[in-house]
């Protein structure tokens, strides 16, 4: 088997984020014409739709947002003190008879 008349495979260092760059404008116009071929679509509920994709995306990073927050917050320190409500926990460590001078 021989190599020549092969083409030559080296590409540069962005073709693939080039690639990926109109495969991905590629995948946008395939929705579009999607909505926009549909005869029972009309412009309004495409833009509805794409609006609400836009919202599941915000809500969904506010989630994960919210929770590393909350664990960072934990990691530092900030959390309730939960021994006080739990009476096993207060029996257990016998802060109810910590002397008066403390």
């Amino acid at each position: 088997m021989t190599i020549e008349g092969r083409p030559d495979i080296q590409v540069s260092d962005d073709y693939w984020e080039k690639e990926y760059a109109r495969q991905r404008q590629d995948r946008m116009q395939d929705c579009i014409d999607d909505y926009l071929q549909d005869e029972k679509v009309d412009p309004r509920r495409a833009y509805e739709e794409i609006l609400s994709c836009i919202d599941d995306v915000i809500n969904h990073h506010k989630k994960q947002f919210d929770k590393a927050v909350a664990l960072k917050s934990l990691m530092m320190g900030h959390r309730a003190v939960d021994f006080l409500e739990d009476p096993e926990l207060a029996k257990k460590w016998k802060y109810d008879q910590i002397p008066g001078r403390y």
